[in-house]
């Protein structure tokens, strides 16, 4: 079997055993990532959680747009869901509002939570959070948790399980998702997703500034040979140039990509034999720094270009068009 076979069947087995687990659950808290709060859910959940208490928490709240992520809140509770917003790991004002919101979970006796939510998007962080103590492990790599975990946090039992990956990944919806990091290069390769992030933000004046300052941040700007005129390592070329804008003749596509990686490999000294310019290792580096929000607080998608109210009615182009705060 492939890994996308291995990847598919993993994901299959998860979900059933989420199906298994909600049957013994009085209460779920459901988390998303802020800065793509409606591709990063899981299609399949709305329909499995039934009439039971539905918290939602967006995880890494600090690193989307604040002004994008409030119209968020607003669109969720206008479609009957409590969301929470989370201000990095294990945010303590979180914690305590989950913790005071679970314990009054309908429930025979001390209720049942379980935490769901795609691999990687920050489940068994919170749940460690909620907690009080390490009780899960946490990793780097989508879907590191493993098994089933009940912890006992006095006034309510939470239950920890492997995260779900809607098994629709076509139109952008796997590109936004490698981006936040929620699946694996499997699935969406450094080099595609630098360039859809690229194509995504690139019309922002916010983000070319960051793109630009972020170039020269760890090493000072390459120096090039005397007799090689063409190894500058002058600004970033323009990202908006990769996208394109209404009405001009802008360059667009892989090459204008190609270009703003090559200059970000220059700028950073990502350099292979020959002192050309390494682009696998430029987008590698430019896709861990978009996830780690050295660029700025930007969000993929915002609710206004969102069709349909969950993500089960995704058409499948993703996002819409993206927004970025200052940085």
């Amino acid at each position: 079997m492939g890994e996308g076979g291995a990847l598919k069947g993993h994901m299959a087995r998860a979900l059933r055993q989420v199906r298994r687990y909600l049957a013994q659950v009085d209460a779920v808290v459901e988390v998303a990532d802020a800065r793509a709060p409606f591709t990063s859910r899981s299609p399949q959940l709305a329909e499995l959680v039934g009439d039971r208490l539905h918290l939602l928490v967006l995880s890494r709240g600090d690193l989307a747009d604040p002004q994008v992520t409030r119209a968020w809140m607003d669109w969720w509770r206008g479609r009957g869901l409590e969301p929470l917003v989370g201000e990095g790991p294990a945010d303590p004002r979180l914690v305590s509002r989950l913790r005071r919101r679970l314990a009054q979970a309908p429930a025979a006796f001390k209720p049942r939570v379980i935490v769901v939510g795609l691999p990687n998007v920050g489940k068994s962080t919170l749940l460690n959070g909620l907690a009080g103590r390490r009780r899960a492990r946490v990793g780097a790599q989508p879907g590191v948790t493993r098994g089933r975990q009940w912890v006992d946090v006095g006034a309510f039992w939470l239950l920890d399980t492997p995260g779900v990956l809607p098994p629709r990944l076509g139109g952008t919806r796997r590109l936004v998702l490698g981006a936040l990091g929620l699946v694996g290069p499997e699935v969406a390769g450094a080099e595609e997703v630098a360039a859809f992030l690229i194509e995504r933000l690139g019309d922002h004046p916010a983000f070319q500034t960051a793109l630009d300052r972020w170039a020269t941040a760890a090493r000072a700007a390459v120096r090039p040979a005397d007799d090689d005129p063409d190894r500058s390592a002058g600004a970033v070329p323009a990202a908006g140039a990769a996208a394109g804008r209404r009405g001009t003749a802008r360059p667009r596509g892989r090459p204008a990509v190609e270009a703003v990686l090559e200059q970000l490999a220059r700028r950073r000294g990502l350099l292979g034999p020959g002192g050309r310019p390494d682009l696998h290792r430029a987008a590698a580096v430019f896709v861990a720094a978009f996830r780690a929000g050295e660029l700025g607080r930007f969000s993929l998608e915002r609710p206004d270009a969102v069709a349909g109210p969950s993500p089960a009615d995704e058409p499948g182009s993703g996002a819409g068009d993206p927004v970025s705060s200052s940085e």
